[in-house]
């Protein structure tokens, strides 16, 4: 669309806000909103990109956390926010609805929360949570497009797309600012199944959500020999191929191999291993056969400020020899069981 740009996302990091308000037990919103100013005003690791959705909680919970952080805030943070928000899904089922009154009722409600006036608010962005199958996906992202045109949104991104998909949204025409799909040491799909390269050959950004794997890339999961009890009965993890009890054993090894890496040789948490992992391979030259990586940028969460300053305050460099030795526990023991389950993965990699 002549004269329209992808929203430019600048930092090293974003930030998940899915496990402030889709959580068995949310925490207590004051916290959250606690940890909000404090990873969007931090010195050193402060991120300007925050990612929502808009069925995660119930009655738009997480729209309304994410109203009343920007109400909260002085302008001149609010003028550099960022906010990627996933919405067109049936919120009883989930399933995505790329129609263009699904995405009309989607938009008009998550821009509702917002200032009106563009520039008395963050940017935003809008992403399709999967890709509908039963709608051609050019039109889906023209109904956004035209949101874009107005100026009532600022950007699209992509969202658990395939090859085909990247390739529709790019001769579309329309601006694509990012692309939004798992990505961790523990979960490697987009390097093996050809979704990375294709954002590397045009270069559009990843959102590399679970950066973390759902806390099994934590010390916690690597120290505790009762990890998989400890997680709440209603927990969704308990759905997910990972963490079924037969998967889980051979998955824990890899974990505590990598949790003796990152403590024995760079002195540093599971957790920030896994980050700076993450950081390393972003706008590499060349990985595991990709050329010309596209920036990668983790959205990690956190409940509590200690918990983001214990994440994101451990990042350390990585050697190509580190890469290799980090290569070597992956290809050695392969993780088990898929990224979720057999029904949901039906709608992944559209």
């Amino acid at each position: 669309m002549s004269g329209l740009k992808p929203v430019e996302l600048t930092g090293r990091f974003g930030f998940g806000t899915m496990s402030m308000t889709w959580k068995p037990v949310p925490p207590p919103t004051e916290q959250s909103l606690e940890s909000l100013r404090f990873i969007t005003s931090h010195e050193e690791f402060g991120t300007h990109l925050l990612n929502g959705g808009e069925f995660y909680g119930p009655n738009s919970a997480n729209l309304k956390l994410l109203k009343q952080f920007v109400d909260s805030n002085p302008q001149e943070i609010n003028e550099k926010l960022i906010i990627s928000i996933k919405g067109a899904s049936n919120l009883t089922t989930l399933a995505p609805d790329g129609s263009k009154d699904s995405i009309t009722r989607s938009i008009e409600n998550i821009i509702s929360h917002f200032p009106a006036e563009k520039s008395k608010r963050p940017k935003l962005i809008f992403e399709i949570s999967r890709v509908d199958p039963n709608v051609p996906y050019v039109e889906t992202l023209g109904y956004i497009a035209d949101y874009v045109k107005t100026g009532k949104i600022d950007g699209i991104s992509l969202s658990e797309v395939g090859i085909e998909s990247i390739k529709k949204a790019v001769n579309s025409g329309y601006p694509i600012s990012c692309i939004e799909v798992e990505l961790s040491l523990l979960t490697l799909d987009i390097l093996n199944n050809g979704i990375l390269a294709e954002a590397a050959e045009h270069q559009i950004p990843i959102i590399a959500y679970s950066p973390l794997c759902r806390g099994l890339l934590t010390d916690q999961a690597a120290e505790s020999p009762d990890f998989l009890k400890e997680i709440p009965e209603k927990d969704m993890r308990h759905y997910f191929e990972k963490f079924y009890p037969e998967n889980f054993a051979q998955n824990i090894k890899v974990v505590k191999l990598l949790y003796k890496f990152a403590h024995e040789v760079k002195k540093t948490s599971l957790e920030s291993l896994a980050l700076s992992w993450i950081l390393k391979i972003s706008g590499a030259k060349e990985y595991r056969g990709i050329k010309n990586l596209p920036k990668i940028l983790p959205i990690p969460s956190g409940s509590t400020t200690a918990k983001i300053e214990s994440n994101f305050g451990n990042i350390v460099e990585l050697s190509e020899e580190d890469l290799a030795a980090i290569n070597k526990i992956l290809d050695e023991n392969p993780i088990v069981g898929g990224r979720y389950n057999k029904r949901a993965e039906a709608h992944l990699n559209g």
